[in-house]
């Protein structure tokens, strides 16, 4: 639509479809998406983390409870080289069927274990697993200190009864700083 008048004033234009040039185009277009502007609030830059990665409250409770696992299937591999050579450590954070556990009024378990199996034609070999239960775990302790033995306990009752064995036998210092 043109508005043609008799006075001396450019014509009005309305259009549509209006044409834009290639550098209006570039102007006008967010060169970002969405998500990666909607955290720039009233001009102050994006938010950064609310701690460093250097700190140690940077990780999760289920990743601290993680490294207590690594570390005590390592010193565990150490002490055991041939006989967990394949095994394979778990986390989970509750057993399963953990209704019919409540219900029979026992404790809840704090680990499980599986033998390995062999191949056979229809399905491959298994390695051994042992498997940490965390919330079970975590109830029992009141600190971080107690945490980290209740872990080693576990892998070496879990190991021990892998391997068909006493757990005095795992490990020499099984139960020996045992604070509560």
């Amino acid at each position: 639509m043109e508005n043609k008048s008799g006075n001396s004033l450019p014509s009005l234009i309305i259009a549509l479809h209006p044409a834009i040039s290639d550098e209006e185009k570039d102007v006008l277009t967010p060169s970002r998406q969405f998500w990666d502007r909607h955290r720039d609030r009233h001009g102050r830059g994006m938010r950064g983390p609310l701690l460093p990665a250097s700190l140690p409250a940077f990780r999760t409770r289920s990743e601290k409870f993680e490294e207590l696992v690594v570390d005590s299937a390592e010193r565990l591999r150490e002490l055991w080289p041939e006989a967990l050579a394949r095994a394979e450590y778990l986390v989970e954070e509750v057993p399963g069927q953990l209704e019919d556990l409540i219900a029979s009024g026992g404790p809840a378990p704090l680990g499980k274990f599986s033998q390995a199996v062999a191949a056979t034609a229809d399905s491959p070999a298994q390695a051994p697993v042992i498997a940490i239960y965390r919330h079970p775990v975590e109830d029992l302790c009141d600190t971080a200190g107690q945490v980290r033995e209740l872990v080693h306990e576990v892998m070496i009752e879990q190991v021990a009864g892998l391997l068909n064995m006493d757990p005095e036998a795992i490990d020499p210092l099984f139960r020996r700083f045992r604070g509560y």
